[in-house]
């Protein structure tokens, strides 16, 4: 929102810029999905001390990163959030970690106990390491390799939210947000698509099974 620094664009003119984004680079969405959750999501909390704390940093041009996803067979979370003289200690390891490579912060999920624990971690902190190992096939520069956390510092400010074991944790607003991220991501890919497809067949004068010159646009096939 401008009142809180911002250009204040709404939401369809937010997916209609992501669409040509995707257009001119599948990577480029997917590379700011995790920022743009994280900012979503500080402004559906409507809590204006949060806000106001973390949209400062949006505003000067710091990024976020995500480190949710784990490499097993079930959607476990393994990394933990202990409590510490100093506050908060974060160890473990995080996979996919799109965009986290060119980010200044990380988006994180932890567990407290049996507590699921939003927060947030400077990709600079003593003890975070974020390795470029992503070989996946497509997209191979979203940057969504491995983050490990070591005894990572956490202060008590950069605990986002709480989420205790029997809560339902998937939010079906943000949940259908960082959907349309991927439906953006795809729709620039096919208008892409289509662009080059029209642009390589423009200039053809042959088409199979029509004597002489002719023009792929007058191909009833």
């Amino acid at each position: 929102p401008q009142a809180l620094g911002g250009l204040g664009a709404s939401l369809p003119q937010l997916f209609r810029l992501l669409i040509e984004l995707g257009e001119a680079d599948s990577n480029l969405p997917q590379i700011v999905r995790a920022h743009f959750g994280f900012v979503e999501g500080r402004l559906s909390s409507r809590d204006s001390e949060s806000q106001n704390y973390w949209f400062a940093k949006v505003v000067d041009g710091e990024l976020w990163g995500a480190a949710m996803a784990e490499r097993t067979d079930t959607t476990r979370n393994s990394v933990t959030l202990s409590a510490v003289d100093s506050g908060w200690q974060l160890d473990g390891e995080k996979y996919y970690c799109t965009g986290t490579l060119y980010a200044n912060w990380i988006a994180a999920v932890a567990l407290d106990g049996e507590d699921f624990v939003s927060l947030a971690v400077r990709t600079d902190a003593p003890g975070v390491t974020v390795e470029d190992d992503w070989d996946g096939f497509g997209q191979r520069l979203t940057g969504s390799g491995t983050t490990r956390f070591k005894a990572v510092n956490v202060p008590e400010q950069h605990i986002v939210r709480r989420f205790k074991k029997d809560e339902l944790r998937a939010e079906s607003y943000l949940s259908a947000f960082y959907q349309l991220f991927h439906l953006a991501t795809l729709a620039g890919i096919a208008n892409a698509v289509l662009r080059d497809a029209t642009e390589f067949v423009k200039g053809r004068t042959r088409a199979f099974g029509v004597p002489g010159q002719s023009s792929p646009k007058d191909d009833p096939l």
